[in-house]
């Protein structure tokens, strides 16, 4: 990769992750997919999120994986992002690959 395009994958979400904004994320996360193969998601620390982000990106986690495309986080889950993920229960039982993508760990300890 060049240094000409090194942010070209870089999707930065909204403020705003609720299940009232997240059709219009989706909308634009999928044009964003179709014309990349990879994507790098940012969101600022004080994001409004719920579970609907949450489902969000692990749909576009498997619509990436099948259509042999790549998706990460920019960071690893931290602050709204993380505690919704804690009071969701996803923090239990999550893969190796689960803790790759959301806390950027090798695996779980």
């Amino acid at each position: 990769m060049t240094a000409s395009n090194v942010n070209e994958d870089y999707f930065c979400l909204s403020q705003n992750l609720t299940v009232r904004a997240i059709t219009v994320v989706q909308q634009e996360l999928l044009e964003f997919l179709s014309k990349n193969n990879s994507a790098t998601i940012g969101f600022a620390d004080d994001t409004q999120v719920d579970l609907s982000f949450i489902q969000l990106m692990e749909a576009a986690r498997i619509y990436a994986g099948t259509a042999g495309k790549s998706i990460a986080l920019a960071r690893p889950a931290d602050g709204p992002v993380l505690n919704v993920l804690k009071r969701g229960g996803f923090l239990e039982g999550m893969t190796a690959e689960d803790t790759k993508f959301w806390l950027h760990e090798g695996g779980i300890q």
